[in-house]
């Protein structure tokens, strides 16, 4: 006879237990859930229901009470702008070069010494004159680069351009003709002592 109870079709009775015993985790886990899902119901509709919200009411602002008023004010002379700006524009020509001093509008003007005794002028020691702006910049730093104060000047004579190297400025004269020996003599040149503005 054959004991029925024990299958040999790989039924084993430890696997049916273990099978049981997650089955009942499941349905725990599945109840606990449901319960959740319905207090959830009931207790978030009471809090997110509003009426522990108040609401403001904004009153409406008064219309503004403002009146415009005319400007009395008489328009701007402009005629004094506009005859100094003409009044620049002859005085300059067409590549911004000033007529009466042959310089660069805006840049330091170098004039030869008129024998004018006033006692506000400044002196400058013009070291060269060059065609070419990157000698004129080549010299400017070499000077700057031995401790002197050495600026550019363009000019434009007789419808030729130049970049003029000096040293300066000088309040004193006799200053500028010490320093201009000492350019002489270090740098082998011949500067120019010249007044000096801007």
């Amino acid at each position: 006879r054959l004991d029925t109870s024990t299958s040999w079709h790989g039924s084993d009775p430890f696997e049916t237990q273990s099978f049981n015993v997650l089955t009942d985790r499941t349905r725990y886990r599945l109840t606990g859930l449901v319960f959740l899902v319905a207090v959830a119901a009931v207790v978030l509709p009471l809090v997110f229901d509003g009426d522990g919200v108040e609401s403001m009411q904004l009153e409406a602002l008064p219309a503004a009470d403002f009146q415009v008023e005319r400007d009395t004010q008489p328009a701007p002379d402009f005629a004094p702008v506009v005859a100094a700006r003409d009044e620049l524009l002859e005085a300059i020509d067409e590549d911004g070069y000033d007529t009466s001093t042959e310089t660069r509008l805006g840049e330091p003007v170098l004039l030869s010494d008129d024998g004018n005794v006033a006692t506000d002028l400044k002196w400058a020691v013009q070291v060269a004159s060059f065609s070419q702006e990157e000698n004129a910049t080549a010299l400017r730093d070499r000077l700057r680069g031995d401790g002197y104060q050495a600026f550019l000047s363009n000019i434009k004579q007789r419808g030729e351009r130049a970049t003029r190297v000096a040293v300066g400025p000088l309040i004193d004269q006799n200053d500028a003709a010490k320093l201009q020996a000492e350019l002489d003599e270090r740098y082998a040149l011949e500067s120019i002592v010249m007044r000096f503005s801007h």
